[in-house]
């Protein structure tokens, strides 16, 4: 078929692979040529769908905010401004890890000459070092004891972003394949409906472009309160908790995400049955830690 518009003649042809179209100028020299294949969506018609996407994302968030305002996640009042993650005159009320950190589990120390906490000093980890958010203060165990027990998983909107406004550089210099949450047992999960490291681990792993194998690792014990316990027993006690899921053979370093570190019992035991597994390195990421002594 053949259409003619001016001094550009059009040809349109049917194949296997679809339509493909010939524009020639009336001399027959050939200006340009374009086939869509199928199954092949266009640039354009992509693009349009993207933003028809983000449009409507945009306004389900703004109609959520309206008939569901957000909470802070320190004063738990109706955040104000709105649109905000936290009340601006709460954020001072969090006390974020600053320098110096022990080299290991980022906690932080008196010195930098010391460069190992006390606690890194008495016990030795199978993962390279790790990072955390927060001081593990009474309003931020108040805030993650309100997210595991109450449902206040859109607190973690805010700590995952913050988190990866001060850490996502150096994480991404890590350069790790993927980001694997400690998983929760799955009577608890369908108890609180989430597993918080998992939330908080999909917030990072959007904002950083990083995948989260929410699979890698699972829990088939469900360990006693680990409150009363020492650092050993800790540890005996999630020795046999976590079990290796899928792991890709491409997968061979991770950033395992948690909610608290206290003696580093939990990190140790998941990093030890990803290594059994084959991941080469493993990083850790709390979003608060205690302090050292």
């Amino acid at each position: 078929m053949q259409e003619t518009n001016g001094s550009v003649m059009v040809r349109r042809e049917f194949g296997e692979g679809g339509f493909s179209e010939r524009t020639q100028g009336l001399k027959g020299n050939n200006l340009s040529k374009t086939r869509l294949e199928k199954g092949r969506t266009p640039e354009k018609i992509r693009s349009g769908k993207d933003s028809d996407q983000r449009f409507c994302d945009g306004l389900k968030a703004k109609v959520t905010e309206l008939l569901f305002p957000r909470k802070c996640p320190i004063c738990e009042d109706i955040v104000s401004p709105r649109g905000e993650l936290i009340c601006p005159e709460c954020i001072g009320r969090i006390h974020f890890i600053t320098e110096p950190v022990c080299k290991v589990c980022g906690r932080e120390i008196v010195s930098e000459e010391e460069e190992l906490c006390s606690n890194c000093k008495r016990h030795r980890f199978s993962f390279e070092y790790g990072y955390a958010l927060m001081s593990y203060s009474d309003e931020v165990a108040h805030s993650i004891t309100r997210i595991k027990y109450t449902g206040a998983r859109e607190f973690l909107d805010y700590y995952g972003k913050k988190a990866v406004e001060l850490y996502g550089d150096r994480i991404k210099k890590m350069g790790v394949d993927a980001i694997v949450p400690i998983p929760v047992h799955k009577t608890r999960l369908r108890k609180r409906g989430y597993n918080q490291a998992a939330v908080l681990a999909d917030v990072m792993g959007k904002a950083l472009g990083i995948p989260v194998y929410e699979e890698a690792l699972n829990r088939h014990k469900k360990t006693t309160a680990l409150k009363e316990l020492n650092a050993a027993e800790r540890l005996k006690n999630l020795t046999s908790a976590f079990y290796a899921g899928y792991i890709p053979s491409d997968l061979h370093s991770v950033l395992i995400v948690d909610d608290i570190f206290t003696t580093g019992a939990t990190l140790e035991a998941a990093s030890r049955c990803l290594k059994a597994a084959g991941v080469e390195k493993i990083y850790c990421f709390a979003l608060a830690i205690k302090a050292d002594g």
